[in-house]
């Protein structure tokens, strides 16, 4: 299959904090750091990176979206110890110049997440930490159960990640994976996003996945993974149910900590 053809909803990004959307990585933060946040997007969790490390500080954000990067420097623009490059963190091949080097809710869409932790670690000094933030899709559970056409672009959905070599349960294999780059210390922590009714930002949680369903539902079906009927049967439910009987959504997320062996 084709790599990734679809970009992030810069709207989605654009709402996320680091204390509320990646808790793991800002209870490591220290003034004077040097951060890297890889697939850092529109530069919204970035940018509260540089607020906690401080004008001692550095953070650099990465992202291989042009469109993104650019909302990222305009946030940013006023904060000189903030950059932001555009690059692939599978080919960026860098020295250890940072204490922390995070990439949250990206390596999702890497099929070749192992090679992308090996760059992340190459980056970070030693004794430095890396900080991974990601989904296990496999185990997302709505209350009800949404109708069966919802079920099945669910379905479809998952299919067609996992033709393109991209781990859906990657939350699960994360500490493996950073055992396998020799990172040291590795501990996984619950970040799991829980939205209930009621609740503030539930509305949000669901428009996630109606934004899934317009936006990438058409490549699920381009791509011959449902039918176009399916598809559009789909997103009608969706809405009836988001409206309606909706209560909750739990999405399994773990933030995954390991560190890079001090020189001895």
């Amino acid at each position: 299959m084709n790599g990734q053809r679809h970009t992030s909803d810069s709207s989605i990004l654009d709402r996320r904090t680091l204390a509320r959307d990646h808790r793991r990585l800002g209870a490591l933060l220290r003034p004077g750091m040097h951060v890297l946040d890889v697939g850092c997007g529109t530069g919204a969790i970035t940018a509260d990176v540089a607020r906690a490390v401080g004008p001692t500080g550095r953070v650099v954000g990465l992202d291989r979206d042009p469109a993104l990067l650019a909302r990222a420097r305009a946030r940013g623009a006023d904060v000189p110890w903030l950059s932001f490059e555009e690059g692939d963190v599978l080919a960026r091949e860098s020295g250890p110049r940072f204490d922390v080097v995070t990439a949250a809710r990206l390596l999702q869409w890497i099929e070749r997440p192992d090679l992308a932790l090996a760059r992340m670690a190459a980056a970070t000094r030693p004794g430095g930490q890396v900080v991974v933030l990601d989904y296990d899709h496999t185990a997302i559970a709505w209350d009800p159960e949404p109708a069966g056409p919802i079920t099945r672009f669910y379905a479809a959905f998952l299919a067609w990640r996992a033709a393109h070599g991209w781990d859906n349960a990657i939350a699960v294999h994360l500490s493996k994976l950073f055992a396998d780059a020799g990172l040291e210390e590795v501990a996984s922590h619950v970040e799991d996003e829980v939205a209930e009714r009621g609740a503030p930002g539930f509305e949000d949680a669901l428009d996630i996945w109606r934004r899934v369903l317009d936006e990438i539902g058409g490549l699920v079906v381009e791509e011959g993974f449902l039918e176009s009927a399916a598809h559009a049967a789909a997103r009608t439910a969706w809405g009836a149910w988001a409206a309606g009987s909706a209560r909750r959504q739990h999405m399994v997320l773990r933030a995954v900590v390991g560190r890079v062996p001090a020189l001895r």
